[in-house]
């Protein structure tokens, strides 16, 4: 090696790896002080890049945790009032029980009457004034709600809609009707007026709903010795089926006067959903059948004839009517007809109550298990993104103890190579 002034390069060796150990040394102070390995992309560009992307997931994930705990909150307050709803509804359902027996009087009804306006009147307030941060819920307007539970666009779980509660809304029936009367039982009756046979035992009477099977009524139905009495037998005939017909018949004398009235309901319907016709007609190859007439029974032969009137083997006159029902705003008790309506009406608004509570304790359990899993995807992401960027403090103080040493020990070495020249001095010397 010659011996040179100029050009020291034990010096130069010396600086550089005192340069670099301080280098060194600088990164483990950074880690240690900041418990992060990567700090800067030029720590570790690839590991920074995806331990952002993680980083954008489990904050995502941790809101969308917190809206998934508010729609449990929402649909834990739709629930709730949907309950007291429904409690309010059996209540109704009760009182409707109640008014179609035949003990109560014009005035037990009237009472019971007011009573049901006052529950659907409350069902209608709960209905518009429930609502969760200042969105009513119950009135209809909460329909096709996103709730975003997930990082990504996408990941959301949908609401179609709550059912509308409102008085006017909750119920939907379909029914028909007839009414056959008035019928005057007080005068004398002469031949051909209604129920001029009165006298007469009736036989091969029956039911025919839409183009299903006859169903018959009680034969004979005996002779009457007034005419309310045939009426009576005529009213206990038919709802003595009513569970194979769905028809109901009620007697009802007009209010101060000696008329009745005979006030036909039937309940079944076709697979649309409508009415379907009902016939009184006769069994024609019974003999001695007696049809259905004014005279005899006090109904014509065609009461409820809706959906097929004109049809195959269907007379053409009608009597009845189609009533499709929405909303409990107008049940009224205050006559047993009513209550029948009223029970339709009420069975339907219960229907629907129910499977909206259904469809909100399914969707909080849905809720509930995403949040679960979302907790269990930030556990794990948040495990990932650690291994990435955290500092493993037991490599960095060891580090620190390597890269101290070696300053050190770089320090003296630029010293001691600082101190080479010195020996060409004594070749000068001698």
């Amino acid at each position: 090696m010659a011996a040179t002034i100029n050009t020291n390069i034990a010096s130069i060796n010396a600086q550089r790896n005192l340069t670099f150990s301080g280098q060194s040394l600088n990164t483990t102070m950074q880690r240690l002080s900041s418990g992060l390995r990567v700090n800067s992309a030029k720590d570790d560009a690839a590991g920074l890049a995806i331990s952002e992307r993680m980083n954008t997931q489990v904050k995502g994930l941790t809101v969308a945790s917190r809206n998934a705990s508010d729609g449990i909150s929402l649909a834990q307050t739709a629930e709730g009032a949907l309950g007291k709803i429904g409690d309010m509804l059996q209540r109704m359902r009760e009182l409707a029980v109640q008014a179609g027996n035949a003990t109560n009087s014009k005035s037990d009804r009237e009472a019971l009457q007011l009573e049901v306006k006052q529950m659907a009147d409350e069902v209608d307030r709960v209905a518009k004034q429930t609502n969760f941060n200042g969105q009513k819920v119950l009135d209809g307007s909460f329909a096709g709600a996103v709730f975003q539970v997930g990082a990504n666009s996408g990941d959301n779980i949908t609401l179609g809609a709550l059912v509308d509660t409102r008085a006017s809304q909750i119920s939907s029936v379909s029914y028909a009707k007839a009414e056959e009367g008035p019928i005057d039982t007080a005068t004398p009756i002469a031949a051909g007026d209604p129920l001029a046979s009165f006298t007469a035992p009736a036989i091969g009477l029956q039911i025919t709903v839409g183009t299903g099977n006859p169903v018959k009524l009680a034969s004979p139905i005996p002779a009457a010795d007034s005419p309310q009495e045939r009426l009576g037998q005529i009213v206990e005939a038919i709802n003595n089926k009513s569970s194979d017909t769905g028809v109901t018949a009620y007697l009802t004398k007009v209010e101060g006067s000696e008329e009745y009235n005979i006030e036909i309901l039937s309940s079944k319907l076709d697979t649309d959903g409508n009415p379907l016709p009902v016939v009184f007609d006769n069994d024609t190859s019974l003999p001695g059948s007696t049809p259905f007439n004014a005279e005899l029974t006090g109904l014509d032969g065609t009461v409820i004839n809706t959906t097929l009137a004109g049809g195959p083997g269907l007379p053409t006159n009608t009597t009845g009517s189609i009533s499709n029902a929405r909303g409990i705003e107008d049940v009224d008790v205050s006559t047993q007809a009513g209550a029948w309506v009223a029970l339709q009406k009420v069975d339907s608004a219960i229907d629907q109550i129910n499977a909206a509570r259904a469809t909100l304790g399914a969707i909080q359990t849905r809720f509930e298990t995403a949040v679960n899993n979302i907790d269990i995807q930030v556990e794990n992401l948040a495990a990932a993104r650690g291994r990435i960027i955290d500092a493993d403090f037991a490599v960095e103080t060891a580090n620190l103890s390597r890269t101290q040493i070696l300053q050190q020990a770089g320090t003296a070495m630029v010293a001691q190579a600082n101190q080479i020249p010195q020996n060409v001095l004594q070749l000068l010397q001698g």
